[in-house]
């Protein structure tokens, strides 16, 4: 999560900006002056209720300050569009498609929920696993299909990316207008309830990156038919997760050949939610450090970051990064939608982020015929 600083948007009273905040403060100031001058003089048979009444818009009041200073804090929404998903669409370019001919037929994925123990990490968890609808063909048993990973943000879990993305949904769109091949969809649960792992291996601590880069290919490959080709994965992530997703493939770039990131930051967090996951090693620190990496390596897993245009942290975490690289690592900065740092943005991006990684991955070994594809059997 990033902390965003006020913004305001042409015409709009933007929640993150101090005019709103001093409007609620003057309110809740006017609030309590009237309910401590009137308390005693309303009239006998009204006390009662208007004393209840005020001491609950108080509360209300109250909470909707809070509200905002944590709103502030972290950019979650820009203005009361941003909010109430009221913001424009993002122009989506046509996708060149996988193939010649009219788009894929309709046909649907299925999501299981299953459990994936890391016998090197140690680690064991709950995760989803999107097979896409060809899958379950008898003419692509032989098949083997690429894999994206996803990351979700801190606090959160791998239900999001349903609940408020409509992973599924999405990927059969992608999968059947040919933005992208079927592929296996992996996603994780990347942190411990109550403590942000920063998806790396800590010392003295939890080895997340093992369990994520190492534990879950492997479990992956036991059980489902992914492709086992060099850099036949992908990753993607929002928030927390668009920079674990960045510095786990840059730390394993045999396995991923592409890394997406939505409003993520590319320098490692520490905090209370983190704790001390270095130990104070500059070394570790530096590895878990996408945007020193990048100015230090040559590292041939490009990119594609994108951030709503009403989180300025998150712009300034890709400007950064771009200027450390320098080319020496691939960066496409993808369409910024309206908005902060929310779902409502990341909803908007994940398409063309699906698509860009769709066009760096393998299509399923051996290839499907494209009558199938087109039927979704």
């Amino acid at each position: 999560m990033t902390r965003a600083e006020p913004f305001r948007a042409a015409g709009v009273l933007a929640l993150t900006g101090w005019p709103f905040l001093g409007l609620l403060s003057a309110l809740s100031v006017v609030l309590i002056t009237v309910t401590m001058m009137m308390w005693n003089r309303w009239p006998t048979g009204w006390a009662l209720v208007l004393r209840l009444g005020c001491l609950l818009l108080l509360m209300v009041a109250g909470a909707v300050l809070t509200a905002d200073v944590v709103n502030r804090e972290f950019g979650f929404y820009a203005s009361f569009d941003d909010l109430l998903g009221r913001l424009p669409p993002v122009t989506v370019k046509s996708c060149s498609g996988g193939a010649d001919g009219p788009p894929a037929a309709s046909a649907h994925g299925r999501v299981e929920h299953v459990r994936l123990a890391g016998s090197v990490s140690g680690i064991s968890r709950d995760a989803l696993v999107y097979l896409p609808a060809v899958y379950v063909s008898p003419a692509a048993a032989r098949s083997r299909f690429p894999v994206i990973e996803l990351f979700h943000g801190y606090p959160g879990g791998p239900d999001a990316w349903q609940r408020q993305l409509d992973l599924t949904a999405l990927l059969d769109r992608e999968i059947a207008a040919r933005c992208m091949p079927p592929v296996i969809v992996v996603v994780p649960t990347d942190s411990e309830p109550g403590h942000d792992g920063e998806c790396v291996d800590a010392v003295l601590g939890r080895r997340n990156e093992t369990y994520l880069a190492v534990d879950v290919p492997a479990q992956l490959a036991a059980r489902y038919r992914v492709s086992d080709a060099p850099r036949s994965w992908a990753v993607l992530g929002y928030s927390t997760g668009g920079f674990c997703a960045v510095d786990v493939a840059f730390h394993h770039p045999s396995r991923y050949v592409a890394a997406a990131a939505l409003s993520g930051y590319f320098t490692p967090v520490t905090d209370a939610s983190t704790g001390d996951l270095y130990r104070g090693r500059r070394g570790v620190r530096q590895w878990n450090n996408p945007q020193w990496q990048a100015a230090h390596r040559h590292i041939d897993v490009p990119l594609y970051v994108v951030a709503g245009r009403a989180d300025p942290e998150a712009q300034r975490a890709i400007e950064h990064l771009k200027a450390a690289a320098r080319g020496r690592v691939a960066i496409t900065t993808g369409e910024s939608p309206a908005g902060g740092h929310n779902f409502t943005v990341w909803s908007k991006a994940c398409p063309a982020a699906f698509d860009w990684l769709g066009d760096h991955l393998p299509v399923p070994e051996p290839a499907l015929p494209l009558q199938m594809q087109d039927s979704g059997k």
